[in-house]
């Protein structure tokens, strides 16, 4: 299997190789498709669906392939009175300074959304731009709805340096916003250590050109640490996942922040496989709900890969392993479950973008569990999502997000046009 080392993390498995494909079903329990979201000009090859957000009835799709692209776009997609069905979007977001890199990854929260675009390129030339430090881009919903424009705000990092890659993992949580930049070097000058930022709305709101109120690292950062690749915010913690970690085992740092407020520090707690091994790829995706955090490392366990449960101890973060681990039912090598995580309250989805369906190998998939009435434990029980027209090489869980009992996939394909779909009861 092709294992990503010095690209952009979202491309890892969009072009695997699989070994030992499977077949699974296409249905989930209590979970049905509701809709394909497509946007209205569509193009081969081009990476709608790469990244995922939902937000209460607002979905936000990233469109962006650096192969045929120096700038992607991001689409809003709004519930309509009668339900999600199949439709184009209401909205079109772009930069206003032809962000490189736009959309490679996007998040929201009530009316604000977050696009980060981090351009890694380093191949200047042939019309493609060398590459920047990274941003990420702030569009606040206007009174009278989601409508084409261009951001609001744009948030940078103060020490920036071209190639950060600042804005490959982004995450919003009411009037907080971390960014991830994980190819920044450390302060002790270690390659692609990473580095995560804290971004708090100011008192007018927000707008213009905005740094960081708080800059996150690692105490233990070392060579290709990758800090930052995954990225979650909820209240006053901050997961940074570090899939590149002792040779890429993996970890996931946890800051919470400090009583009077967000400040430059390194982690509170360190989150931990028991059974982790190299190149797991632990800390890949990340989630966070209240006092639960989910963990993706979708190389472990031969490449099926395996999702990690990590509730909150009384006395608060800390140091741990895992609480519990979630294994998709029919897993095979290669399927890759934890590419993607999403959680809302007691449900997780995790993308599995690898797996095989009814022989089309690569259609990829999307698993729901639901945490257990007395908490969450080891289980490979969980409803399957596919795509009513997926086909092979589809990448179905390359992206995923979750929002109450709404459910959000991105299939951002391999040559033919891409798109997302919602699933829910």
């Amino acid at each position: 299997m092709f294992k990503l080392r010095y690209v952009c993390a979202f491309l890892l498995f969009l072009f695997t190789l699989l070994n030992a494909p499977i077949s699974v079903a296409s249905t989930a329990p209590g979970l049905v498709q509701l809709g394909e979201l497509t946007p209205s000009t569509r193009v081969s090859g081009d990476w709608f669906g790469i990244s995922i957000a939902v937000s209460g009835n607002t979905v936000v799709v990233g469109d962006f392939d650096l192969n045929i692209e120096s700038y992607g776009a991001v689409y809003v997609y709004v519930k309509p009175s009668t339900g999600w069905g199949n439709m184009t979007q209401v909205a079109k977001l772009t930069s206003s300074d032809n962000g490189e890199g736009f959309g490679t990854s996007v998040a929201i929260s009530g009316n604000t959304i977050v696009v980060g675009a981090a351009n890694t390129s380093n191949f200047a030339g042939s019309g493609v731009p060398a590459a920047s430090p990274g941003a990420a881009y702030v569009f606040v919903e206007p009174s009278g709805g989601w409508t084409d424009m261009t951001e609001t705000a744009k948030l940078t990092a103060s020490d920036g340096k071209p190639g950060d890659a600042f804005g490959n993992s982004v995450s919003i949580s009411a009037n907080t916003i971390a960014v991830g930049a994980f190819f920044a070097t450390d302060s002790s000058g270690n390659s692609f250590a990473g580095k995560a930022y804290v971004f708090e709305r100011p008192s007018g709101g927000w707008s213009g050109d905005l740094n960081e109120t708080a800059r996150l690292t690692a105490s233990d950062s070392q060579l290709l640490n990758y800090m930052g690749a995954s990225i979650a915010v909820a209240g006053n913690v901050v997961v940074a996942g570090a899939y590149g970690h002792n040779n890429f085992q993996g970890v996931a740092y946890v800051f919470v922040e400090a009583s009077g407020g967000w400040k430059s520090m390194t982690q509170t707690g360190e989150l931990s496989a028991s059974d982790g091994k190299g190149s797991d790829d632990f800390g890949f995706s990340s989630a966070i709900s209240a006092t639960t955090v989910v963990i993706g490392a979708p190389n472990a366990a031969s490449g099926r890969g395996v999702g990690y449960v990590f509730v909150k101890p009384a006395a608060g973060w800390t140091s741990m392993t895992q609480t519990a681990e979630l294994h998709a039912p029919d897993g095979g090598s290669g399927a890759g479950l934890g590419q993607s995580a999403g959680i809302s309250g007691g449900a997780v989805v995790m993308g599995a973008p690898g797996t095989a369906v009814g022989g089309n190998s690569g259609q990829g998939a999307a698993y729901f569990f639901v945490r257990p009435a007395g908490g969450w434990k080891n289980t490979a029980k969980a409803s399957e999502l596919t795509a009513s027209d997926g086909a092979a090489n589809g990448a179905f869980g390359v992206s995923a997000a979750i929002s109450g009992d709404t459910v959000c996939v991105g299939a951002p394909s391999g040559s033919a046009p891409g798109s997302a779909y919602v699933f829910g009861p």
